[in-house]
């Protein structure tokens, strides 16, 4: 997920040892794979200019050493300056709502591609 925002430009180059660093420092106090097949890994990035977000699907799940046990397939990244706590912690709070709402996750992983999931994004 970190290469995906540096090939795009989101996230330097220089940027992606300190965004990985501080991620695996905030899986080492609880694991953010919050069950049902979702994950919430998320981190305040001292050299982070500007908040990322990235949502991911795996289609086939990855083990992250969930709460449930099950593996996760919906991955949704928060990285956030220092100085946006207020972000970090209302986008933390407005991506777990967004999750819980009943079926969701699995009209995520159905979905055909990238239109299809940003239509489910917008959705109210």
């Amino acid at each position: 997920m970190l290469q995906a925002l540096t090939d795009k430009g989101f996230i330097g180059k220089d940027n992606l040892g300190s965004c990985l660093e501080c991620l695996l420092a905030r899986e080492a106090k609880m694991t953010t794979a919050m069950g049902g097949g979702f994950a919430l890994p998320h981190a305040t990035v001292p050299k982070l200019t500007k908040p990322c977000f990235l949502l991911a699907r795996s289609l086939q799940g990855i083990d992250c050493e969930a709460v449930d046990g099950k593996l996760v397939n919906l991955f949704f990244l928060i990285l956030t300056p220092p100085d946006q706590t207020q972000l970090h912690l209302q986008t933390l709070a407005t991506v777990a709502k967004f999750f819980n709402r009943r079926g969701i996750k699995s009209k995520l992983l159905q979905a055909a591609g990238i239109p299809e999931i940003l239509a489910l994004l917008r959705s109210p």
